[in-house]
């Protein structure tokens, strides 16, 4: 296998990877807290939670590139890099999204209600896992995956992401009456409609008012 294959095949995996452990993650905690199981996926298909997947290829790159091999230093990168990407992640669902799906306002240690102090530190814990024991052997085991298998889960994951963010984009719509003639948003209406959504995500808020 080439280099770039390798390269398009830790990316993908990794990608997956991250949202499966995310998505065990926070039903794990849930259920821990509350004695309930509740569905935490953040896309419509698969236990799959986006924001931890896309955090591993962050944290996994950074890695790369600096090959910190302290152990208090990949735990401090971890923190900032979860702590800063967090928050971001917050203004990109507020502003582009229009949805919510975490608010801290009612903990103690919380900067506008987008991150929250235990948090950042539990980001510093989860790299320290990552980078010194599950990522390097994931990425022996990843590197014998068939390129074709993973081309084929590279466009199924493709097509979950965005239309899962075209359908969470319209229920924002809905829940502010914005009405819409575009013919994709219509299709969404369809086949997306709030039961499904709620249903699928159901920690998921539309933010009032976030258009006008």
């Amino acid at each position: 296998m080439s280099s770039k294959k390798k390269v398009f095949n830790e990316f993908v995996w990794l990608f997956v990877i991250g949202c499966i452990l995310g998505y065990i993650i926070e039903v794990s905690c849930y259920y821990y807290k509350h004695e309930i199981w509740l569905n935490k996926q953040g896309l419509l298909y698969g236990p799959f939670k986006p924001i931890y997947g896309l955090a591993i290829l962050v944290i996994t790159f950074i890695y790369n590139k600096t090959k910190i091999k302290n152990a208090f230093s990949i735990f401090a990168t971890g923190v900032i890099i979860g702590t800063i990407y967090e928050y971001s992640l917050s203004l990109f669902q507020e502003y582009v999204l229009h949805t919510s799906t975490w608010n801290y306002s009612s903990f103690k240690y919380n900067i506008n209600g987008r991150i929250y102090l235990p948090y950042c530190i539990a980001w510093g814990v989860v790299t320290l896992i990552w980078i010194k024991f599950l990522y390097p052997k994931l990425k022996k085991l990843i590197h014998k995956i068939p390129f074709k298998l993973t081309v084929v889960v590279g466009i199924l994951m493709i097509l979950d992401v965005v239309i899962s963010g075209l359908a969470v984009y319209e229920y924002s719509n809905r829940k502010n009456n914005v009405e819409t003639n575009n013919p994709i948003l219509k299709l969404m209406d369809k086949y997306y409609p709030n039961e499904v959504i709620n249903k699928r995500m159901p920690k998921l808020r539309a933010i009032k008012n976030a258009k006008k």
